[in-house]
């Protein structure tokens, strides 16, 4: 193998995955079309060392199908050996590898941990520039071009020995002779690096591998202040206390919402129960399933009432307890009776209807009644000839999927214990009741 002035590397070895680096597991044309070549050529040999009672030169008889299969696996293994046998070269070294053969030399206490670098090209540089650091010895100059290969930011390293040795009335003395301060700056001066953490812990783990054993160091963003001659500065305040919007909230609100009939849907990214309403329950709530396979926290995500919508299909229906049954259709999610057959305002509270098929299907709590006088289920008086009604939202979006199916779960959510709560339009509700002097 060779790299060359303009920085390309070839591979010198026959049948090589052009590639670089080739893939893991090997896959691809060209991986195919040098495996089919060398196949080829074993068995181009084995019919030449044939004795002459064997005539076939073609694939068919047994013997020669018996050694094709070999001369298959026999070329699958000398390209794979090829490959493995670059890796030792860090130039041609896979992805998967790079840390196992090259970066457990530059770094080799794996558990301290190994820096975290973007892209294995970028990886691979870093490790090559990272040799040849190590090479040239212990020094401020390598620990600086080490700590250049992770930042643009410039980079100051200060022995603090030498300082105190060049400078008469230096702070730092013969105490200070094996600490080395190493400061970050960025061109703009007043703000970190780009994710400063992970710069932070890079630049540890590069300063170890290149530091004298002895030497202790100090590391920093440095931060600065520019002014010009002339300059005008005015001092405002701006105080939020978001205290004070607590002041004015109810905070005797209910804690957690309980319920034991949680189902998880087919998708498992809904969850709901249709005795319950889940209109007091914000998103980034929490759901918390008491036991069984979906035992654990789940983040609200959404609340709804529907899982697709509207449906302007009829679909047949029933209710409980008051066995109800009719044909609806849901638009702007109210429920509306098609037939005529169910009176809703014979419903009770707590009343649940199923819709028997379609992209809806599934129990409902029926919430509000919508024509006439109108108000909540339960608190019109029967035989008022209410055909619409919208079902409250029991149904949860969480916002990672649960790993089984279920019904019947207990459950526990959160609730705002400051009562917050948004405006809700009710349609023909009868209040003059609460005008009458």
């Amino acid at each position: 193998m060779s790299n060359n002035d303009d920085g390309n590397n070839t591979k010198y070895l026959p049948s090589s995955i052009v590639q670089n680096p080739s893939s893991t597991p090997q896959s691809g044309q060209d991986y195919q079309d040098k495996t089919r070549a060398l196949v080829e050529n074993i068995l181009s040999v084995f019919y030449q060392l044939l004795p002459s009672n064997y005539v076939s030169q073609v694939t068919g008889p047994f013997y020669t199908l018996q050694f094709q299969a070999a001369a298959e696996q026999i070329a699958k293994a000398q390209v794979a050996l090829q490959e493995v046998f670059y890796d030792s070269d860090v130039d041609f070294t896979r992805p998967e590898f790079l840390y196992q053969i090259i970066g457990s030399l530059v770094f080799p206490d794996a558990d301290d941990g190994i820096p975290q670098l973007d892209g294995d090209l970028t990886y691979r540089t870093f490790l090559k520039r990272m040799i040849l650091l190590l090479l040239d010895g212990a020094t401020a100059t390598t620990i600086e071009q080490g700590l250049e290969l992770l930042t643009d930011a410039d980079i100051e390293v200060i022995e603090k020995a030498v300082v105190a040795r060049d400078t008469p009335g230096s702070a730092w003395g013969f105490d200070e002779q094996h600490e080395l301060e190493i400061n970050i700056r960025t061109e703009n001066c007043d703000s970190f690096p780009d994710d400063p953490f992970v710069l932070q812990e890079n630049a540890r783990l590069v300063i170890r591998a290149l530091k004298p054993a002895t030497k202790l160091f100090q590391f920093r963003f440095l931060f600065c202040e520019a002014f010009g001659p002339l300059f005008e500065d005015e001092v405002t305040w701006e105080l939020d206390i978001y205290r004070y919007e607590d002041f004015r909230k109810y905070c005797l609100g209910a804690k957690e919402l309980v319920g034991s009939a949680g189902e998880t849907l087919t998708d498992r990214g809904l969850f709901r129960d249709p005795y319950r309403s889940f209109r007091s329950i914000s998103p980034g709530a929490v759901v918390t399933i008491s036991s069984g396979a979906n035992a654990g926290r789940w983040i609200v995500k959404e609340i709804l009432v529907y899982p697709l919508g509207d449906d302007s299909t009829p679909r047949s229906f029933t209710t409980s307890p008051s066995s109800l049954t009719g044909t609806l259709t849901i638009t702007d999610g109210v429920i509306e009776d098609i037939t005529a057959s169910a009176d809703f305002s014979d419903a009770v509270e707590g009343e649940v209807l199923t819709i028997a098929d379609g992209p809806n299907a599934g129990p409902y709590r029926l919430e509000t009644l919508i024509s006439g006088q109108g108000g909540p289920v339960g608190t019109v008086p029967s035989g008022s000839l209410i055909y619409r009604v919208t079902p409250a939202p029991s149904l949860i979006r969480i916002e990672r999927r649960m790993p089984v199916v279920a019904i019947g779960q207990a459950y526990t959510i959160t609730v705002d214990r400051l009562g917050i709560q948004i405006p809700r339009v009710v349609l023909k509700e009868d209040h003059s009741a609460e005008f009458t002097l």
